[in-house]
C-alpha cells in the first residue's frame, strides 16, 4: 500500500498556516489541477490529493487529530477521505445542479466561474478582474544559520525578491486609461456563450474570451515600466530577528514582509536551516557534547574546561571518572524554549560525556611512579583473565 503524502506539504503551506491560508493555497492549486483545465498524465490524482488533504485542514478537529496522530489517528476515527472532490470544488467556487464548467482559450482564475450556467445566470462584472491579484502575496524563503545562532539567537539581513503592483499603470499592464479598451469579441463581458439544444431543452454553457482572458479589456498599448506584467519585481534587504532556540527544518512567519498588491502585504514564511555541530548535539532542550580529558585527571580528578553554546566553563571532574562517563551541567542547554512538548519555559542541560584521550608519553620517571601505586590488580582486569582462563583451557 502506498504511503500517503503529508497533508501540509500537498498545500505546499507550513504546519503553522491559517485558515485563510489554507483556504488560499487550496484554491490555488485546485486551479492550476483542475482535469478541465489540467490535461498532464496526473492532474487528476493530484487534484484528488489537494482535495483531500483541503478536507483535512480545513476542518478544526480532523486537522488537531492529524496534527497529533497522522494519517494513522484519521483512519482510526473511520474518516477516509471519501467525499467527491469535484463536490468540493464546485462547494468552494460556486458549481450547481451538476453542471460541468468549460474553461475555454486561456481561462482566467476559477474565481470567477459564474454561479450559474443556464439562461438567467447572474454573472460577476468583468470590470473586477481588470486589476485583480495575479501572484500569491506569501513568499517563500530559505535561510541557513549555524548550531550556535539557533542556540543563542541571531538578528540577519536578508535579501528577497519582492513583487510589487507597478506604480505606473496600478496594475492594469497599460500605458494610460486610454489603453485599455472593451473586447471586440466578447463586448466587454468577459465570457463567451454557446447554446446547445438536447433533450432536455437548450443548454447553455459559457468560457472566458480568448482574446481578453476573461477580463472584458483589450491593451492596446502595454505599460512601460512593467511591459504588461502588471507588476515590478525588485531585490529588497530586510533585517530579521531569529529568536534563541529555533531548530532545524523550523518554518518562521514575518508579516507585512511579502509581496503586495492594493495596499495590502503578504508574509515571509522563512525556512531554517540548521549548519550541524562539530562539537555540539541537540534533542529537544537538551544539549550534548564529548570532551576528551587525560586519563590521569579522570582517575585522580581535576578541573577541566568544558565548551558550552555560551563560552568555556570550568568544571570539577571527581576522582575514579569512568570512560563515558556523564556529567550534568544544569541550566546549560536550550534556554526559555516556549513549546508545549518541552513543558513550559524551563532552562535545558548540557551533557558532558567524559571520554579518555590516549595517554600522552610519560618519562620513565613518571611510569616508575605509577608503577608503584598500581600495586594491587584492576578487579575488572582480573574479572577478564578469569573469563579467558575458563574458556580457553
Amino acid at each position: 500500500m502506498a504511503t500517503k503524502r503529508d497533508y501540509y506539504e500537498i498545500l505546499g503551506i507550513s504546519k503553522q498556516a491559517t485558515q485563510d491560508e489554507v483556504k488560499r493555497s487550496f484554491r490555488r492549486l485546485a486551479m492550476q489541477y483542475h482535469p478541465d483545465r489540467n490535461k498532464a498524465p496526473d492532474a487528476e490524482q493530484k487534484f484528488k490529493e489537494i482535495n483531500e488533504a483541503y478536507e483535512v485542514l480545513s476542518d478544526t478537529k480532523r486537522r488537531q487529530t492529524y496534527d497529533q496522530f497522522g494519517h494513522e489517528g484519521l483512519n482510526q476515527q473511520g474518516w477516509t477521505g471519501g467525499s467527491n472532490p469535484f463536490d468540493i470544488f464546485n462547494d468552494m467556487f460556486g458549481g450547481s445542479g451538476g453542471v460541468k464548467f468549460s474553461f475555454g482559450g486561456n481561462g482566467g482564475g476559477f474565481e470567477d466561474i459564474f454561479g450559474q450556467m443556464f439562461g438567467g445566470g447572474r454573472r460577476r462584472s468583468s470590470n473586477r478582474r481588470q486589476n485583480q491579484q495575479i501572484y500569491d502575496l506569501d513568499i517563500d524563503a530559505n535561510l541557513t544559520i549555524s548550531f550556535l545562532e539557533s542556540i543563542l539567537g541571531v538578528q540577519r539581513k536578508v535579501k528577497i525578491n519582492v513583487k510589487r503592483q507597478c506604480p505606473h499603470c496600478n496594475g492594469t499592464g497599460a500605458e494610460t486609461p486610454n489603453d485599455i479598451k472593451t473586447c471586440p469579441k466578447c463586448r466587454g463581458t468577459g465570457v463567451i456563450t454557446t447554446r446547445q439544444r438536447t433533450i432536455l431543452g437548450i443548454m447553455e454553457s459559457q468560457e472566458y474570451c480568448p482574446d481578453c482572458r476573461g477580463t472584458g479589456k483589450i491593451i492596446t498599448k502595454v505599460c512601460s515600466q512593467c511591459n504588461g506584467r502588471k507588476y515590478i519585481e525588485k531585490e529588497e534587504t530586510i533585517d530579521l530577528d531569529i529568536k534563541s532556540g529555533v531548530v532545524n527544518g523550523s518554518i518562521l512567519q514575518y508579516s507585512q514582509k511579502g509581496n503586495s498588491w492594493n495596499g495590502t502585504i503578504g508574509n515571509l514564511n522563512l525556512n531554517i536551516y540548521v549548519q550541524p555541530s562539530k562539537i555540539f548535539q541537540r534533542k529537544d532542550k537538551t544539549i550534548y557534547a564529548n570532551v576528551l580529558v587525560d586519563p590521569v585527571d579522570a582517575i585522580t580528578g581535576a578541573r577541566i574546561k568544558i565548551p558550552t553554546p555560551y563560552g568555556i566553563k570550568e568544571i570539577d571532574m571527581k576522582p575514579n571518572t569512568a570512560n563515558n562517563e556523564e556529567i550534568n551541567v544544569s541550566g546549560y542547554g536550550i534556554k526559555n524554549i516556549k513549546h508545549k512538548m518541552f513543558g513550559g519555559n524551563a532552562n535545558g542541560d548540557l551533557i558532558v560525556t567524559i571520554v579518555y584521550a590516549r595517554p600522552k608519553k610519560y618519562s620513565k620517571l613518571e611510569i616508575e611512579k605509577m608503577k608503584s601505586i598500581n600495586n594491587n590488580k584492576n578487579p575488572d582486569v582480573e574479572e577478564f583473565e578469569r573469563i579467558v582462563s575458563k574458556e580457553l583451557n
